[in-house]
């Protein structure tokens, strides 16, 4: 978004605020975005600590950002959800500053709950957001995704489904990883064209790549491991069919690109991706694998199922690709435009 914004004309100052030690200082200023930084952590609500600490936090972190508004001037201030949003919310809010908020899962998060109803509007991915968002402005804009992902619509799918791509997100995710590292050998033994990239995470690299390096020489070629992948989205361009958990974000990306997916949502944080698959599962664009059932005899079979059935495989993609919203950034950006027009005179500091 912070891209788009910047490119929304040639006048306009984009600042991103983030948590002081988090990964956006890495991504943000790579990027060439100015960022600024609060200390502030998560919370864990079910932890009396992480409770604790972040109610010490939020009163300091809150006049930081308060003074980092007074020197900003902004004309609007943009919550991406999570805990890092809300001082620098309640600050614009002090100073009259129209607030936009995104969402980008189905349910929304508690930060958005908490903030939706004094906002001039929430931005949200999905339509059933605005069930759990009573009295709020809720807009549905779609999840905006890179323009390195809209640059690469349009890629051809193969044939029939010959590229896998198995993902868990930069962090990787356990389940997933074992269910692939189980029945990758059978699949690729069965059928002599497929081939599986696999992003697996740091933590379950070692293994993964150990397992990869030990099948034999005639597959092993066509079974290609990384910890992570700086431009994933040029992988799902060159995939067929796409599993991974269901964030938000994934699933615009494989949308807007109109690739298939087999979903295994993450089971904790109050199960929100299981409601970001439901829409996709019951649209014919994912099919849906409950984390307890994503177990090696249960993925190979489903991805087996895939590659037979090229009627069912095609459909999905072109299910997949009705689905996605590549104007999203767009839609988002008039609406903060909106916003800015309802902000008050610059104030002096």
């Amino acid at each position: 978004m912070a891209q788009a914004l910047r490119g929304s004309g040639p006048d306009g100052d984009v600042v991103v605020v983030g948590r002081r030690g988090g990964v956006a200082e890495r991504l943000v200023t790579e990027s060439g975005i100015h960022l600024e930084t609060l200390d502030i952590s998560g919370v864990d609500v079910s932890n009396p600590r992480s409770v604790a600490r972040a109610l010490v936090q939020l009163p300091s972190a809150t006049i930081a950002a308060r003074s980092l508004l007074r020197s900003m001037q902004p004309d609007v201030v943009v919550g991406a959800g999570g805990y890092v949003c809300v001082p620098v919310v309640m600050a614009a809010w002090a100073r009259g500053i129209p607030v936009v908020l995104m969402e980008q899962n189905a349910y929304p998060g508690r930060a958005t709950r908490m903030l939706a109803r004094r906002a001039y509007a929430v931005a949200a991915s999905f339509a059933q957001t605005q069930r759990s968002l009573r009295g709020a402005r809720v807009v549905v804009t779609g999840n905006p995704v890179r323009q390195e992902v809209i640059a690469k619509r349009g890629a051809p799918l193969h044939e029939w489904c010959q590229r896998v791509l198995v993902t868990g997100g930069s962090q990787g995710a356990r389940r997933l990883n074992q269910a692939m590292l189980g029945c990758a050998r059978e699949l690729l033994e069965t059928h002599d064209e497929l081939c599986i990239t696999h992003q697996c995470g740091a933590l379950d690299a070692a293994t993964v790549q150990a397992t990869a390096a030990a099948l034999p020489a005639p597959i092993a070629d066509r079974y290609r491991v990384a910890p992570f992948f700086d431009d994933l989205s040029e992988e799902i361009a060159a995939s067929d069919l796409v599993i991974m958990r269901a964030g938000g974000s994934s699933l615009a990306e494989c949308a807007v690109l109109g690739r298939p997916m087999i979903l295994v949502p993450y089971p904790h944080a109050a199960g929100h991706q299981a409601y970001n698959a439901v829409p996709y599962v019951r649209g014919g664009a994912g099919l849906l694998v409950d984390d307890e059932a994503c177990t090696p005899e249960r993925m190979g079979r489903e991805v087996d199922a895939m590659i037979r059935d090229r009627v069912r495989w095609s459909a999905m993609a072109g299910a997949s690709a009705t689905m996605g919203t590549p104007d999203a950034a767009t839609r988002v950006v008039e609406l903060i435009t909106e916003a800015a027009a309802q902000a008050p005179r610059r104030r002096a500091a």
